[in-house]
């Protein structure tokens, strides 16, 4: 029952960041879905391991960086949950050495680090 509630969750979380990505960028449903749906992937991996992130940043320049979740909950205590008010990912910054951010819409790519 709970895995089948937080299938439920996490499809309303996409629906609602597809929304608000196509109207924020002006970009098709269909072009924000793919972005969504990248986003998910990527958070599920960077909780087990490290990943390569391209991205905008809020000024519009590009950024690369070495990024993960793995610490999350031991340094804030609490348990990584994907929500439909996320409006950011978060990750550890292997280059700045602290936790950062950039908007779901700005995701450009991403790739595992093996």
């Amino acid at each position: 029952m709970r895995k089948k509630m937080e299938k439920s969750k996490l499809a309303i979380c996409k629906l609602v960041w597809k929304k608000r990505i196509a109207a924020e960028k002006s970009i098709s449903e269909k072009c924000a879905d793919r972005i969504v749906q990248e986003c998910i992937k990527l958070i599920e991996h960077m909780l087990y391991g490290n990943v390569i992130i391209a991205f905008y940043k809020q000024d519009g320049t590009f950024c690369l960086e070495k990024g993960t979740l793995v610490g999350y909950e031991k340094f804030f205590h609490k348990e990584f949950k994907i929500t439909v008010k996320q409006e950011s990912v978060i990750y550890w910054s292997e280059e700045h050495k602290g936790w950062r951010r950039f908007m779901i819409g700005n995701l450009m790519e991403w790739k595992a680090i093996v």
